[in-house]
């Protein structure tokens, strides 16, 4: 099968795209033609076809290095007539069966989705966060519902984000990117797929399909990053304000017990001497701080779409201390592969419980098998598979596509 992957970065940069570069390694591993539709970045993982990236762009802070690419950024949100132009030459020369999307907002822009359909091409997207029904990426609003400009009574965000962020919504609705084009979604929990249809998407093209935990996860050695000295607890992901990250090192700095960060940063972290940050890690560089880790643990209270950082704390044969909030519940069963809590006090008092010993850890090896048998690599690639020749077998015509304008 001749698959295109499609992500705005092709580096480990957060969850998202660790799970996008698994996905390509898994199906090139299994004999899957696969190429690859993203932007151009130094930090990118080798393609194979640097000829399908597009131009760095972005409006966040660190997703550009000047002007013309924040510009660029706020006008992708929109339109790209380069990623246009780019995709329709990937179509020509690669001519894929299908094209999967995980994230193209903003970075690359939806406004290539058409030109994908007229070719009479399935498009599959998984969906990793809540752009595709709600302004705010991080959570679907009951209360916004489709009425997205009351997003802009919500203070996430800084007004002018705030405005950027509800005409795009209202502008990829229009223009139907996702209810006109999108075959089918596959949700990695059933939170998510529950959500989605709450937004008003058909269940019919929903499909859920739990992430894997990459057999690569773990390397034996190699890396230049080593377990810290004695007994500590490990964080890996975003460093960010919405990962609760202050909460975090509150409670460490309470308890008296070391608390290693290991990710990509966007805030000043407080100061504490419990606390150390260990960088914006690769994943073989994380897998000896995950091996010498006593748990692992998330203070986020977003409503995770599923929760790579439990998964991969598993496998790793560590439980998992979180709070019961998205799909977490669907991964972790208290005492069993880690502890969940609906409190700060609860999530507190968990914490304690482990360090204190009163609370037991589960067995590593048990935790590594339930990991395998529940999330294994085979087991997503033959489901995903399925998914991908049921979407082919049901893909329209060409000649009932409308065709785009050729910008």
């Amino acid at each position: 099968m001749r698959i295109l992957e499609v992500n705005k970065f092709c580096y480990g940069r957060r969850g998202a795209e660790r799970h996008f570069l698994d996905v390509i390694g898994l199906l090139s591993r299994n004999g899957h033609d696969v190429a690859v539709f993203s932007m151009r970045d130094p930090r990118n993982c080798p393609t194979g076809h640097p000829e399908y990236l597009l131009s760095r762009a972005g409006f966040a802070s660190g997703d550009h290095t000047g002007p013309r690419e924040f510009a660029k950024g706020i006008g992708r949100l929109f339109w790209s007539f380069e990623g246009r132009r780019l995709m329709r030459r990937a179509l020509e020369e690669f001519d894929p069966d299908i094209v999967h999307i995980h994230n193209a907002y903003h970075q690359l822009s939806p406004s290539f989705f058409p030109v994908i359909r007229y070719r009479g091409i399935p498009i599959v997207l998984t969906v990793h966060d809540y752009h595709i029904v709600s302004p705010d990426k991080d959570a679907y609003h009951d209360e916004v519902g489709t009425a997205y400009w009351k997003y802009l009574r919500i203070g996430r965000d800084p007004l002018p984000k705030r405005i950027l962020l509800v005409l795009r919504a209202y502008a990829d609705r229009l223009a139907g990117y996702y209810t006109r084009h999108v075959d089918v979604f596959i949700a990695p929990s059933r939170f998510v797929a529950d959500t989605l249809i709450r937004a008003g998407i058909p269940a019919r093209k929903i499909v859920i399909v739990p992430h894997f935990v990459s057999e690569e996860f773990l390397p034996e050695a190699g890396s230049r990053v080593r377990a810290e000295v004695g007994p500590y607890a490990l964080y890996a992901g975003a460093v960010a304000p919405e990962k609760g990250i202050g909460n975090l090192v509150s409670v460490f700095e309470k308890l008296r017990y070391p608390l290693v960060l290991a990710g990509r940063r966007t805030m000043d972290i407080p100061s504490s001497r419990y606390v150390r940050y260990a960088g914006d890690l690769t994943r073989e560089e994380l897998g000896p701080l995950m091996s010498g880790a006593s748990f692992v643990v998330s203070a986020s209270r977003l409503n995770e779409t599923f929760g790579l950082i439990a998964l991969e704390a598993n496998a790793a044969g560590k439980a998992f201390v979180g709070y019961s909030v998205g799909a977490f519940p669907e991964m972790i069963e208290n005492g069993v592969n880690g502890w969940l809590a609906d409190t700060d006090k609860s999530f507190e008092r968990s914490l304690e419980g482990l360090i204190s010993g009163r609370k037991r850890l589960p067995e590593a090896e048990s935790l590594r098998r339930r990991s395998r048998e529940r999330y294994g690599a085979d087991r997503y690639h033959r489901s995903l598979e399925s998914v991908y020749r049921d979407t082919i077998a049901k893909k329209p015509a060409q000649d009932t596509m409308i065709r785009p304008s050729s910008a």
